[in-house]
């Protein structure tokens, strides 16, 4: 993995969190205003879910290869975007367990701030949600619009990445995570654009067979799940 732009961009965004992180009042600040715009929780309990990564592999990314699959763009695998979701899992989880320290807004239980079931009090950096949405979609750009000259173009990648920073930044408005959280997550995004370019695991990313079936695997592992248990926690 050699280092390009999406490295320093990713080291940037890195650099930018933990700054954040070590200025609190930045992060309480941030909370405040984003926990401001819970204008329906019934709509935020929903959309911000929508980073989860059991609804990413039942819903966004069968969707995203399926408009991929059947319109002009370059056709982009299931198994693609299901590999880069577990890439991204095992990221997000040993960083959670480095920073372990971290502690989530709902820890402090401030009095001003809209808290939304469930609550969870540790582990907050970085967000899961906000790193499986950003970069399942960032991969799935670079890859549906390579070489790609279609109308519209720019205004559909730009839908796509508000769509998917939107999200993340609902797990502030929700009060799961602080800004620092969701940066984080954004220099994982980044990380993963390069990542992907790594010789060695282009065949499972593209063409291994396992990888096909083991991704079909998981996407009806993931509606089981949500289907037998009424929930995805």
């Amino acid at each position: 993995m050699t280092i390009n732009n999406y490295s320093l961009v990713s080291l940037c965004f890195f650099a930018l969190a933990l700054l954040v992180k070590s200025v609190p009042a930045v992060d309480i600040e941030a909370l405040r205003i984003f926990n401001s715009l819970l204008f329906n929780e019934v709509f935020f309990s929903y959309y911000t879910e929508l980073g989860n990564g059991l609804v990413c592999l039942a819903l966004i990314i069968p969707a995203l290869s399926y408009i991929s699959h059947k319109t002009s763009l370059n056709d982009v695998k299931v198994q693609t975007l299901v590999m880069v979701g577990l890439i991204i899992g095992v990221i997000v989880k040993a960083l959670k367990e480095l920073a372990s320290f971290s502690i989530r807004p709902g820890y402090y239980q401030f009095d001003d701030i809209n808290y939304l079931e469930p609550i969870f009090s540790f582990n907050s950096f970085p967000s899961g949600h906000a790193a499986t949405i950003i970069g399942i979609c960032f991969v799935w750009v670079s890859q549906a619009f390579k070489e790609v000259k279609i109308k519209h173009s720019a205004l559909i990648i730009s839908f796509v990445l508000f769509f998917a920073l939107s999200v993340s930044l609902s797990r502030i408005v929700v009060a799961a995570h602080w800004l620092s959280d969701i940066l984080g997550s954004i220099a994982i995004a980044f990380l993963i654009m390069n990542i992907i370019e790594i010789k060695n695991l282009k065949t499972v990313l593209y063409t291994s067979n396992a990888s096909k079936y083991l991704s079909f695997f998981l996407i009806g592992v993931a509606w089981f799940y949500i289907i037998s248990q009424g929930t995805i926690y």
